[in-house]
């Protein structure tokens, strides 16, 4: 009997942890499932919805002068604990990055300029600064990622949260303008 309390109490003495770890608000977070098939090209993008505290960890993190160790945790998590995986079976555009086909860890970052950008982490990582537009009139308290058929054998993804939001599109290398709007850089 008191090895089975013993256990209990240790089992609950860890479970305030694990859930600091994770983030209480995003214990059950859903898991997103896309997928797009088109002229013999297939991308996916899967991804956890996550809330961001209820937009407090966001709030902390874009104040300039005080936000440093918010945005700090969040651009390591994203390195350590990206939130979704992106694979396309063709080259792809996607603003200024050139992808070439295979599969993609992506994390969001936000850089010293208090932009907001996706990574793309193969053999290496691609950033692109996501030209977010503000929406009142529409919040989102979980990022939203929404995979969607393009034009022309393209492809989109619209991406949201808080009153944030923007449209990355998504085109075959070397086929037609630049998709979306940025700046890349690698890391």
């Amino acid at each position: 009997m008191n090895k089975f309390l013993s256990l209990v109490l240790a089992a609950s003495i860890c479970a305030p942890v694990f859930a600091q770890k994770m983030g209480m608000s995003n214990n059950d977070a859903p898991m997103v499932k896309q997928t797009i098939e088109a002229g013999g090209a297939k991308m996916s993008l899967n991804y956890t919805s996550i809330t961001w505290a209820s937009g407090k960890t966001m709030e902390a993190a874009m104040d300039k002068d005080k936000g440093a160790a918010a945005r700090k945790r969040i651009n390591a998590t994203a390195k350590d604990e990206p939130l979704a995986t992106f694979s396309t079976s063709v080259d792809v555009q996607i603003g200024t990055l050139k992808l070439a086909a295979g599969d993609y860890k992506v994390g969001f970052t936000i850089n010293d300029n208090l932009e907001w950008e996706i990574n793309f982490t193969g053999k290496d990582t691609q950033t692109l600064k996501l030209p977010l537009m503000a929406n009142k009139e529409m919040t989102h308290k979980r990022l939203l990622c929404s995979l969607f058929a393009g034009d022309d054998h393209g492809a989109g993804v619209y991406v949201a949260f808080g009153d944030k939001n923007c449209v990355l599109n998504i085109t075959p290398a070397g086929k037609g303008e630049p998709a979306g709007k940025g700046d890349a850089k690698k890391g």
